[in-house]
């Protein structure tokens, strides 16, 4: 691919292209002071789609039209990472993304001065033979790797792991801007690929130059950066907006004057065909960025690069010019001493709060609160970040969060209640207790809403106004007025189809079947004799104490309007303690028939005799290791929330957190530590 002097050049002008395609602006802020933050890599996951926020922290993102689903990443080096799935973003809406700064604790270190005389050595490529440039005037972020390990000992002969981290030095071939700018990078090896993968070194780093040839340096000296294996030393070029007009009004100009060095190559993009060009010679004097590749065929080295942001890496044959100087020794010219108190009462504990802490960092989730029990009692309970960021607020275990469609697990109790005082018949036609509900195509029953058999609809995917309300219902009956009129969707049990409406109507039920609005029964029967103080529905019309602050995908607090149309499938509130002592009810009360906790957790059937994995209220199955567990999961575009029983294994665990971010929290991974203890 690259010869002497021979350079190469990509570019994607999108604009001649004629396929559906979004632009999404906006600037990324620090969450704290509100200040802008340069160079955030923005982008779609292993895709070709990436760039970098500007120095003021201003963006525009090309999105094709086949990625409008997908998930759009926000990341920089000393900041918690944040995906937005791209159909909660408004169309046409500037954004104002805010990034949380990371506060790394370092574990214990002592570096003591040692007698004997410090040792440099030096790993990587110095030759070259040619420059390479391959700048994209729609995207940007492109970075090259450089593999760094002492392949051949021969050639640093001495050299012992652990070592510190000098200096790195990358060749410039040539360049034709004003300034230029490059962020350095460390990434560990994949075990499995062998490719760059996660970032080593937290701290932004980036070096500008004015320089038309040379060595470009970056002294890591000051970090006492310890190596203990190999890794990737990683190149980001910094391109901002105006760098990318500079190249692309030069390569319009170039393309004028020599017509003919353009090489056309057809390529599919978006179902299309699209030109993917080419120049094969010259072009020393474009604007750009060239650095010093060598086309050595030694397999000492190792390189890989990336087109942008979060493009896929790509190993290639020509070899970066570049090199790493370690020591023996670190920078630090007096011993040093720097520790952490670690106050946790055991080492599973400390494990699973780093999980959590790793978690809210990779995240950028605001507060969160996770309660363990095992054999019916506490084991662990963590209450982190902040239920209200704006006015410092901390996470307490009294803080109160959504929880989610875990609501529809709390209501499931209530009609085993009913059912225990015979108020409740779950294969009775809902019109038994609904008189005015208008009948259907087909007889529903309570059985088959509460294992979302009876063929309601859910949530409408592209009218969030559908979920987002703003009218006020002072009970669950009054609230049926949303869908009571709708369709169903097919023959009740012949489909699973998930659905909350279909546990509104449930709610509308209790309301019938007892005589009380939901929440004054729920209140009176559920959560004042199981003494789940914390839990109560998220009225808007009422002043709750404790109750979390939630914010949305792009970090700003959101409310997500009024939820009494769905307080029995979706609109509660509570703790993590509540969430575990409620499940430790179901294992160990004797406040329900024993006999009719049961059937909550027997996963029903399709008339085909497919079993749909749903109970009453509940989901049923095994993890990974084959334990059996019952649970529900729940999130809305402001909260997310689990609450997972290991019955034979008598464990209990709920997590609730104040953003969606936390439908990727693993909590299976947890209960695999508790249980493994």
């Amino acid at each position: 691919m690259y010869h002497r002097l021979s350079l190469i050049f990509i570019f994607l002008i999108l604009s001649n292209l004629n396929f559906g395609q979004r632009i999404i602006k906006g600037k990324t802020l620090n969450r704290s002071t509100k200040e802008a933050v340069p160079y955030v890599n923005i982008g779609i996951r292993n895709t070709n789609v990436g760039t970098i926020s500007n120095l003021d922290g201003s963006f525009s993102i090309v999105i094709p039209q086949k990625l409008s689903s997908d998930t759009l990443i926000f990341s920089t080096l000393g900041f918690a990472k944040r995906m937005i799935p791209l159909k909660l973003l408004e169309q046409d809406k500037d954004l104002i993304i805010y990034l949380i700064e990371k506060i790394t604790l370092l574990n214990q270190i002592t570096v003591t001065a040692s007698k004997q005389k410090n040792k440099t050595f030096e790993l990587g490529n110095r030759s070259f033979n040619g420059g390479v440039y391959e700048p994209d005037t729609t995207y940007a972020g492109r970075c090259i790797a450089l593999l760094i390990e002492n392949k051949d000992s021969n050639i640093q002969k001495g050299l012992v792991f652990p070592a510190y981290l000098g200096k790195v030095n990358l060749r410039i071939f040539r360049n034709n801007l004003k300034t230029f700018k490059f962020r350095i990078r460390l990434n560990d090896v994949d075990s499995l690929t062998g490719q760059p993968n996660e970032d080593l070194l937290q701290q932004s780093i980036i070096v500008e130059s004015s320089m038309k040839n040379g060595w470009l340096n970056f002294d890591l000296s000051h970090l006492n950066y310890q190596i203990t294996k190999p890794f990737f030393v990683t190149f980001e070029q910094i391109l901002d907006i105006n760098d990318r007009t500079i190249i692309a009004d030069g390569y319009r100009d170039f393309m004028k004057k020599h017509p003919e060095r353009l090489k056309n190559d057809t390529v599919e993009f978006e179902g299309k065909k699209v030109v993917h060009q080419k120049i094969m010679r010259g072009g020393i004097d474009l604007p750009g960025t060239f650095i010093g590749i060598s086309s050595t065929k030694t397999n000492l080295f190792s390189c890989f690069e990336r087109e942008n942001s979060w493009g896929n890496w790509k190993k290639v044959h020509g070899i970066v010019c570049a090199y790493v100087i370690l020591n023996t020794q670190t920078q630090a010219n007096n011993d040093v001493t720097t520790s952490i108190e670690i106050p946790y009462k055991d080492a599973l504990e400390c494990k699973i709060q780093k999980l959590c802490k790793d978690f809210m960092d990779e995240s950028a989730m605001n507060g969160m609160q996770l309660n363990i029990s095992k054999g019916n009692k506490t084991k662990y309970s963590f209450s982190l970040g902040y239920a209200d960021i704006e006015n410092n607020i901390r996470v307490t275990d009294s803080t109160r969060f959504r929880i989610n469609s875990i609501s529809k697990a709390m209501t499931s109790v209530a009609l085993i209640k009913l059912m225990s005082e015979r108020k409740l018949d779950l294969d009775a036609p809902v019109q038994r207790y609904l008189p005015d509900f208008p009948e259907k195509k087909y007889p529903i029953t309570t059985r088959q809403l509460a294992g979302h058999l009876a063929g309601f609809r859910d949530y409408k995917e592209n009218d969030l106004s559908d979920y987002i309300r703003t009218e006020h219902f002072d009970n669950a009956t009054q609230a049926l007025k949303v869908f009571k009129d709708d369709s169903l969707l097919f023959e009740p049990n012949t489909q699973f189809h998930y659905s909350s409406f279909g546990w509104s109507l449930i709610g509308a039920i209790i309301e019938g079947a007892s005589g009380e609005s939901y929440l004054a029964y729920m209140n009176k029967n559920i959560w004042q004799p199981l003494k789940l103080f914390n839990t109560c529905g998220d009225n808007t019309k009422s002043t709750i104490n404790n109750r979390s602050k939630f914010y949305d995908a792009t970090g700003l607090e959101n409310d997500l309007g009024d939820l009494s149309y769905k307080y029995a499938g979706g609109g509660l509130l509570s703790t993590t303690e509540d969430l575990v002592k409620f499940g430790n009810e179901l294992l160990h009360g004797n406040n329900f028939d024993p006999n009719l906790k049961k059937i909550l957790f027997e996963s029903q059937h399709t008339t085909d005799k497919k079993a749909t994995g749903y109970g009453i209220g509940w989901y049923t199955g095994k993890d990974k290791n084959g334990h059996r567990i019952w649970y529900h999961a729940g999130d809305s575009f402001s909260g997310s929330s689990y609450l997972i029983i290991y019955p034979d294994d008598d464990i209990v665990i709920a997590f609730l957190g104040n953003s969606q971010a936390g439908v990727l929290f693993d909590i299976q991974k947890i209960g695999e530590l508790v249980y493994g203890e």
